[in-house]
C-alpha cells in the first residue's frame, strides 16, 4: 500500500476577508508548452498566443470545482466549471461565442474578486491538462427591460488535479507568462 497520500498539514479558519465571484476570465487562443510550479502554486506559464480578457459584470461569473472520487474503483478527478455572462447580442460577440463553442481544449485563467480591495485579486488556471469546453449556453434578448440581452455560457472539463493558483507580481497576470500575451 502506498503511503505518499498523507496530508502535510491542517487548515486554519482564517479571517473573514473573503469575497466570492470572479472579475474576469482570460481565455487562451494559443497553446501552453510548460508550467512551472512550487508547492502546487503556478509560478510561470510558457507557450504561445494570447489570453483574451472577458470582463464580467459584477456577480456575472463564477468558477467551481466538484471532486469526483470512487473508493471501489480507486479513481478521482475534478470537474471544473467556469460560468460567464456576456452582455449584448452583437456580431462580434456572436463570432467569438461561435469559435469558443468549437474549441474542445480551452485553457482559462479566472481572476477572482478575492483580494480586490487592493486591486490585486487571485488568479486560477482551469483546464490545464485536458482543457475545458463549452457544455451549455443560451443567447437571447430577454423579455423585460431588466433581462439579459446577451449570452450565458458554461465551460466544463475533467482534470486529474484541482485548479491551481497562478502567482503574479502586483496582480499583473503578464508577469507569470512567457511567450503568451494578455489582451
Amino acid at each position: 500500500m502506498s503511503t505518499n497520500c498523507s496530508i502535510l498539514g491542517g487548515v486554519t479558519l482564517g479571517c473573514r476577508d473573503n469575497a466570492g465571484g470572479i472579475e474576469s476570465l482570460f481565455i487562451l487562443s494559443g497553446s501552453i508548452t510548460s508550467v512551472g510550479e512550487t508547492s502546487g502554486e503556478i509560478t510561470g506559464i510558457t507557450g504561445s498566443g494570447a489570453f483574451f480578457e472577458f470582463q464580467l459584470p459584477r456577480q456575472g461569473g463564477s468558477i467551481s470545482e466538484a471532486v469526483n472520487a470512487d473508493v471501489v474503483n480507486g479513481t478521482s478527478f475534478y470537474e471544473q466549471t467556469a460560468e460567464l455572462l456576456i452582455h449584448k447580442l452583437q456580431t462580434s460577440v456572436r463570432n467569438t461565442v461561435n469559435l469558443l463553442v468549437q474549441d474542445p481544449n480551452v485553457k482559462v485563467i479566472a481572476k477572482t474578486n478575492n483580494g480586490t480591495q487592493d486591486g490585486v485579486g487571485q488568479y486560477f488556471l482551469l483546464g490545464r491538462y485536458r482543457g475545458l469546453a463549452v457544455s451549455a449556453g443560451t443567447g437571447g434578448s430577454g423579455t423585460a427591460f431588466g433581462d439579459l440581452n446577451g449570452y450565458s455560457l458554461s465551460l466544463t472539463g475533467q482534470e486529474p488535479f484541482p485548479m491551481q493558483e497562478v502567482a503574479t507580481t502586483s496582480g499583473d497576470l503578464s508577469t507569470a507568462l512567457s511567450g503568451i500575451s494578455v489582451s
